[in-house]
């Protein structure tokens, strides 16, 4: 083994004029020569390496994109499995260079398109956004696999299937879920509606958005009803007008034979009461109650929602003490109306509800709840329901065995903020 040894400035300063030189040293200096041949030929070697691999790829590139009749299937997959391997640990340029060559060729294997649809969103967006044919499966797994920046290209493309969206939708990205919605030509799965009603509840855009589609049935709007804004409840109210006729006349049949049994079907029972043309209001015992009574129960019900008053509202509108509550302490107050409505309170009397509120005429001496210009946007919203529809509303908030609103009301729990 050959010794290197090291000779110090201050050791070479000892001998005259400087000129002494180590045998050791001489021996040292030509090995450092050498070395620098050698790493000048490595770096010339690694450069014909890189260029080499350069050509190689847009070679085998230029395969994947000739004409049909030009290369055979089997062909163009080898070629595919070789580029694979060499863009492996190929350079940033270089994949985004071969990703812009193949992108608009709809022959390329669909082994290739994957490679560059995972990659990052710098090379894979040549492919994501140019490429005219990549079939739903891989745009699934890019979603699935890949960035949010991947998911908002997607969500771009034009002609995206239903699948594609509901696996974009399925991730918690509003502003990727924003621009979906905006696009009329997509097509919303009921899953992926559910979804994204349930993350609403304090995004005003994605309400909006919401309301415009095509896909939102009353069971979603009448859900949202309760944490949208006052404007929206007005266009929930317009676009879900329901009129019951159809459905009561064909059940008409079946409420005689409810009468009399003494254990009746539940789920028969639910339905018939969904559906009811007038509802009675009633006491404890199930007495009908004098509708003086309702209406002092309700005017007290704007001042003092006590848990009594609560339980009372809930048995004269025939709905459950939860849903009560959640109407008596609503702050909009549209819910009110629309209880007032269902049970046939006459208009002059429901303003005068409001009204009173409105003044600030409390038992208690409160302060006002709503502003008059309020009351009167509220008998704006009563006056427009009819009876039966405002009856078909309350039910739908009631409507607890439903499955789509079990459903809903279990992502709205899934999707609420940990404190």
């Amino acid at each position: 083994m050959t010794k290197i040894a090291y000779i110090s400035h201050d050791n070479a300063e000892a001998f005259e004029g400087g000129d002494y030189l180590d045998p050791v040293d001489q021996e040292s200096d030509v090995l450092s020569q050498s070395s620098r041949v050698d790493l000048d030929q490595n770096t010339n070697a690694l450069a014909d390496i890189s260029g080499a691999r350069i050509l190689m790829a847009r070679k085998l590139a230029d395969i994947l994109v000739l004409p049909v009749e030009q290369v055979s299937a089997n062909d163009r997959s080898l070629a595919g499995d070789i580029l694979l391997q060499v863009l492996d640990k190929a350079e940033y340029d270089l994949r985004i260079d071969v990703a812009r060559r193949i992108c608009r060729v709809p022959e390329v294997p669909d082994i290739v398109l994957r490679a560059f649809l995972l990659d990052v969103p710098e090379v894979a967006k040549h492919v994501i956004v140019e490429a005219s044919t990549i079939s739903s499966s891989l745009l699934i797994e890019c979603a699935r696999m890949g960035e949010t920046a991947h998911r908002m290209m997607i969500a771009g493309r034009y002609g995206l299937p239903t699948t594609v969206i509901d696996e974009v939708v399925r991730f918690n990205e509003p502003d990727v879920a924003k621009m979906l919605l905006r696009r009329e030509e997509c097509i919303f799965s009921q899953q992926s509606i559910e979804l994204l009603v349930s993350r609403s509840t304090n995004d005003i855009k994605l309400q909006e958005l919401l309301l415009r589609r095509p896909e939102l049935e009353p069971a979603h709007g009448f859900m949202m009803f309760w944490w949208v804004a006052t404007d929206n409840r007005k266009k929930i109210l317009s676009r879900f007008a329901l009129d019951r006729t159809l459905i009561q006349e064909t059940l008409e049949g079946i409420y005689p034979l409810m009468r009399g049994v003494k254990v009746p079907d539940m789920l028969v029972k639910e339905v018939l009461a969904l559906n009811d043309r007038r509802h009675r209001p009633r006491g404890v015992n199930g007495e009908a109650v004098d509708f003086e009574v309702v209406k002092r129960t309700l005017a007290l019900s704007r001042q003092y929602p006590s848990e009594e008053i609560i339980e009372a509202i809930a048995m004269i509108a025939g709905i459950t003490r939860e849903q009560a509550a959640r109407i008596l302490r609503d702050p909009g107050g549209e819910p009110y109306a629309v209880m007032c409505k269902s049970l046939g309170v006459p208009r002059n009397d429901f303003f005068e509800f409001i009204h009173g509120s409105a003044e600030g005429v409390f038992d208690d001496g409160g302060e006002s709840a709503i502003s008059m210009e309020r009351a009167d946007d509220l008998l704006d919203t009563f006056d427009r329901m009819a009876r039966d529809y405002a009856r078909a509303v309350l039910r739908y908030w009631d409507w607890t065995g439903n499955p789509r609103i079990a459903r809903i009301s279990k992502l709205l729990g899934e999707n609420a903020p940990t404190v």
